[in-house]
């Protein structure tokens, strides 16, 4: 259940506190849990009951286990419930000249999109993002960025997950593979860096094809990285870095 605590805060009501653990479960977090564990709905409100606290203060992992995986992909997907959904860093609108940060209300409002995450050492797996839009100053809050007036402003810091398209997300340590393959490239070569993306996107491809099982095949979207997004996750996560100095 801590993989899903975000899941689970979401649909609460607006001026519960994010530091605690809900009393209640979404319907689509119970139906997972009780299908995936093989326990009645009554059972596992129950154990909830007992493990909430603790389940709470669990810090959120960066990775799912092989059995989490494959518990998502047999009960969560037909619920909308993944290992991987990407949430922006904040609950609460954080423009300061807006009444719902003066009241700290939490951002309630919200649109689920469907995308695929590039990793390492796993490939291509399916996720999910979701955007929180404040109702008052209209700010809509995605992943690595906030957007008012149409003005995208980044959140301080280095994201562990780098957006290089509308439904796909590239992993932080993907991507700083990527920049050293292109850096080391460029000390031996006269190329320009659009050959060692297209280089970076064609080995990826081929590593890809070589995995045991393919979790997007029946995704929305596709497994497949383009050069083009291989270098707009270069100069992105070069600018963020670049922006920490």
């Amino acid at each position: 259940a801590s993989l899903l605590k975000d899941d689970i805060l979401q649909p609460q009501p607006q001026r519960i506190s994010v530091s605690c653990a809900p009393d209640v479960l979404p319907d689509s977090v119970m139906k997972f849990l009780a299908t995936s564990l093989d326990m009645s709905s009554d059972a596992v409100d129950n154990l909830w009951y007992i493990v909430k606290d603790v389940v709470w203060e669990l810090p959120m992992s960066a990775e799912t286990s092989t059995e989490d995986e494959v518990a998502f992909k047999l009960h969560g997907h037909e619920l909308g419930l993944v290992g991987h959904t990407l949430y922006p860093p904040v609950k609460t609108c954080i423009n300061h000249d807006c009444t719902t940060w003066q009241h700290g209300r939490l951002l309630k409002k919200e649109e689920q999109c469907r995308i695929v995450i590039f990793t390492h050492s796993e490939g291509a797996k399916p996720a999910w993002t979701v955007h929180l839009k404040c109702r008052e100053c209209n700010t809509n809050y995605q992943f690595n960025y906030s957007v008012k007036d149409q003005l995208q402003t980044y959140y301080s810091g280095i994201p562990q997950h780098i957006q290089v398209s509308d439904h796909q997300f590239v992993k932080l340590n993907l991507a700083m593979h990527w920049m050293n393959l292109m850096q080391i490239a460029q000390l031996f070569t006269d190329l320009c860096y659009s050959v060692s993306a297209t280089n970076c996107s064609h080995l990826y491809g081929i590593a890809q094809t070589h995995r045991t099982h393919d979790d997007t095949n029946h995704w929305q979207f596709g497994n497949v990285i383009m050069t083009e997004q291989v270098w707009d996750c270069f100069v992105i996560l070069a600018l963020l870095d670049d922006h920490q100095l």
